[in-house]
């Protein structure tokens, strides 16, 4: 049987984190995602907590990490000479920029500052003299800090003035808005941008006052651009806008930072890449109110030309930037595709990659050629292509049926040194944990680089069921545990929205190790994870139960599959998911919800004084994912029909309600829930934790008692 903390202990990729090969193509830099039970340090996101960077010698396919002595390390980049590299770690309990030489094996602090990058993507980045590194500071004075750490940790808001006080307006009597203790969400990007001289160990501070995200350096080296947050367009929008901004590094030429262009709709900013002439800055807009358009900003001039846009081809990609060619042409991945602009006729043409193909990411070009990830659906299968963007002919690199993640969620690298290339990626199927493998493309010879062992005889393996739901074609992930002899209780998990099917390749069917499922396969149950698709029609309920229910029907006439025992579980979106089902369809035997949404009245009106600007969510009620359309008062009765908690009547299946008391999106909808089961005589539990909304982020002992808790909910009830 597998253990909690077997599942724990899995090493898997840190989200976020890109891969880097050295130049000469013998070392490789990546971080896991390694629990810890250690307290967060200054300067270490909530994003990056608990990370752990790693390097594999790609000669002898040795692997290790760089230190036993931070509670969090990781975003390793590998000097111009491939001999260092750079990463940031909290060994002195402060993140700070560190320096690993790869011939010696020593270890050195670059620098006696603060750094302060929030996203695992935000990694150091060298300069051309391979001396100075340009990196996000901790800057001087106060500012909030609740939104950069995890919203527990209190003790590290030392930046936030005190007061017994606190005022909360919305608008003055003329309308405008007012001053206000409203704290904002993007302060969690106030950096200052330093360089950092790793010889004389000195920092000199290029732009203050800033909140930068996105930072690339020019081809030549000689420039950098970022991009300055805003926050939201519009209040309730949930469209973020951004500035771009550069700044001139060479020494006799440096000016003070400029903003070339302002208003650009992104979602995290880094969208966004360097023109081979050096003075271009490509980019493409994404969000909810975002053309989806292809733009270029002239540093030289300070023009802002959209170059192409249409509403049936919408290139927003939250991660995958334009990638420009030497003949002034541009490859984007967007919506599944590979797109090639050709600046000369002002178009945009689909490299056409073949019927059921996804096109996931490109890791890079090499001359004329570029390296496509896609995953057929269908087949299950993930390919590595090398795609001829002149010819549009497609080469077959690698296929093979076990997942990949694509580059920007750290899954892949690729570099290409003295006519030798080299692949290095994350393989992993639904039971065989992530491990990494390293092809080198011209013998194509490769060598798996295992990061976990697990008995496979504990392991379960899955399935894809299909089936039909309004003439579209449904799908769904069914793990199934070894040794089948009779017909087995099932657990759906459920997520509206969320097309589940994808994790079939995923071990245990998750993206996550703190929700794999091979724990409950394990231990006797099936496990099913339908499509649920949702469109935007502003009546999620209703689509929800649609959904459930076409997906039932084909559960129960699987011949492993015991129809009278059937389990539902969902967290966040999911826990709203699980009790809609619930309150609709007379079938479950048991259900946990964890973190879920029962009444949308008093979810979209929710305020907490210590932490109000991330609990104000009527845009994530009216616009996102649930998707209502109109605000409470003007549309009443859609806020009724879409609340489970109306229904509660109805509900006949017994339900375990976890929630954490610090989970700053939904911790005041688990009591109400309760008490009204309660008040039903409906069979009900409630386990309250003082943690925050996921529990990836929980103590150990709180997530051993959580699945504890789940195991003899299901065992006592299915």
């Amino acid at each position: 049987m597998l253990t909690v903390d077997e599942v724990l202990n899995i090493k898997e990729p840190a989200s976020l984190v890109h891969m880097s090969i050295s130049t000469d193509n013998k070392w490789l830099a990546f971080c896991l995602d390694e629990y810890t039970k250690s307290e967060q340090s200054i300067g270490v996101s909530m994003a990056v907590k608990g990370y752990s960077q790693w390097v594999c010698n790609l000669k002898t396919n040795e692997a290790f990490p760089l230190t036993s002595d931070a509670n969090s390390s990781w975003g390793g980049v590998w000097s111009p000479d491939g001999k260092t590299l750079a990463f940031f770690a909290d060994i002195k309990g402060k993140a700070q920029l560190w320096l690993w030489d790869s011939l010696s094996g020593e270890l050195n602090v670059a620098s006696d500052k603060i750094v302060r990058p929030f996203f695992g993507f935000e990694k150091p980045i060298w300069m051309k003299d391979g001396r100075n590194i340009i990196v996000k500071t901790m800057p001087d004075g106060l500012f909030e800090e609740s939104n950069f750490y995890n919203f527990e940790n209190d003790e590290l808001i030392t930046n936030e003035s005190v007061s017994t006080v606190k005022v909360f307006k919305t608008k003055e009597g003329n309308g405008t808005e007012g001053d206000s203790d409203l704290l904002q969400w993007f302060n969690r990007y106030r950096a200052d941008i330093s360089v950092i001289d790793v010889i004389k160990r000195a920092k000199t501070i290029l732009c203050r006052g800033l909140k930068p995200v996105g930072m690339q350096l020019s081809k030549d080296g000689k420039t950098l651009a970022f991009t300055n947050c805003l926050g939201e367009e519009k209040r309730d929008s949930q469209q973020n806008i951004y500035e771009l901004w550069v700044c001139r590094l060479v020494m006799q030429e440096r000016l003070q930072p400029k903003c070339v262009a302002t208003n650009i709709r992104m979602e995290y900013g880094i969208g966004f890449s360097w023109g081979l002439d050096n003075h271009s800055i490509y980019y493409t807009t994404s969000g909810s109110l975002a053309d989806g358009g292809l733009w270029v900003v002239h540093t030289s001039s300070f023009e802002k030309s959209l170059l192409y846009h249409n509403k049936k081809v919408h290139l927003g990609h939250e991660f995958e930037i334009p990638k420009p060619l030497a003949n002034g042409n541009v490859a984007i991945v967007a919506r599944g595709k590979l797109w090639h602009y050709r600046s000369t006729l002002n178009e945009i043409e689909e490299v056409v990659t073949g019927k059921g193909r996804i096109v996931v990411a490109a890791l890079g070009i090499d001359g004329e050629h570029i390296l496509v990830q896609t995953h057929e659906s269908k087949a299950a299968l993930y390919v590595f292509w090398k795609v001829n963007l002149i010819t549009g002919e497609f080469i077959k690199v690698l296929e093979e049926p076990f997942g990949h993640l694509p580059w920007f969620e750290g899954g892949a690298a690729s570099n290409y040194h003295n006519g030798e290339a080299v692949l290095a990626y994350f393989i992993q199927n639904a039971d065989q944990p992530p491990a990494l493998k390293v092809l080198h493309l011209n013998t194509n010879e490769s060598e798996l680089v295992n990061l976990t062992t697990l008995n496979n005889k504990q392991l379960g393996s899955s399935q894809i069921l299909t089936w039909s739901l309004k003439g579209r074609k449904m799908r769904g992930a069914l793990l199934l545990p070894q040794n089948i002899k009779e017909p087995l209780p099932v657990i759906m998990r459920v997520y509206g929205g969320a097309m589940q099917s994808d994790y079939i390749r995923q071990f245990g069917l998750s993206s996550s190790k703190y929700d794999n499922h091979q724990l409950l396969a394990s231990r006797g149950y099936a496990v099913f994870l339908p499509d649920l698709p949702m469109s935007r029609g502003n009546e999620p309920a209703d689509e929800i139960t649609e959904a459930v229910e076409a997906a039932l029907d084909v559960l129960v006439q699987h011949p492993s599959i015991d129809p009278e025992r059937i389990g539902i579980i969902g967290h966040s979106f999911g826990g709203y998911s699980a009790l809609v089902a619930i309150t609709r369809i007379q079938r479950f035997n048991a259900a946990v919800v964890s973190a879920g949404i029962g009444n949308l009245i008093s979810f979209s009106t929710h305020f907490d004084a210590y932490n109000p600007d991330l609990n104000m969510v009527y845009g994530l009620v009216e616009d996102g994912q649930f998707n209502l359309g109109k605000n409470l008062w003007e549309e009443k009765e859609r806020y009724i029909r879409n609340s489970p908690l109306f229904d509660f009547h109805n509900i006949k299946t017994p339900v375990l309600i976890i929630q954490g008391t610090k989970d700053h999106i939904c911790k005041g909808e688990a009591g109400p829930i309760f008490s009204a089961l309660n008040r039903l005589d409906k069979t009900a539990q409630l386990v309250l934790y003082d943690e925050g909304h996921w529990q990836g982020d929980w103590k150990e002992e709180n997530i051993k008692d959580y699945y504890k808790r789940v195991f003899d909910w299901f065992k006592y009830y299915l």
